[in-house]
């Protein structure tokens, strides 16, 4: 299995309940790729000085990707610089959901 988490906002609620998801996933499956894409004000939770970095550091230790758009960070005038060490940017989350989408990736959005 694999599956996508898109996040693009910057409420806490929704932050901490897209932690929770991806931890349900990890203990419902033996084997699964899971990569949550940040854009728009979703980017927040991925730059340095998150308040869950310290429960955001634990994912890549079990396979989880952490990806920033890098559209998103220019607009708000960041750069990969103000990313957290363990996560990962890239050219476009648009493009990025379109391309795992059209591989079979399961899309999950993130709301509360």
């Amino acid at each position: 299995h694999k599956v996508l988490l898109q996040l693009t906002s910057d409420d806490p609620e929704i932050h901490k309940s897209a932690i929770s998801h991806i931890h349900n996933i990890i203990k419902a499956f033996d084997q699964i790729d899971i990569e949550l894409v940040t854009h728009g004000k979703g980017i927040g939770l991925l730059l340095k000085g998150s308040a869950l970095e310290s429960k955001l550091q634990k994912l890549p230790e079990k396979g989880v990707k952490l990806l920033v758009c890098k559209n998103a960070l220019e607009a708000n005038n960041l750069s990969e610089s103000d990313v957290l060490a363990f996560c990962q940017v890239i050219p476009s989350a648009v493009a990025h959901l379109i391309v795992r989408q059209s591989e079979g990736w399961s899309y999950l959005r993130e709301t509360l």
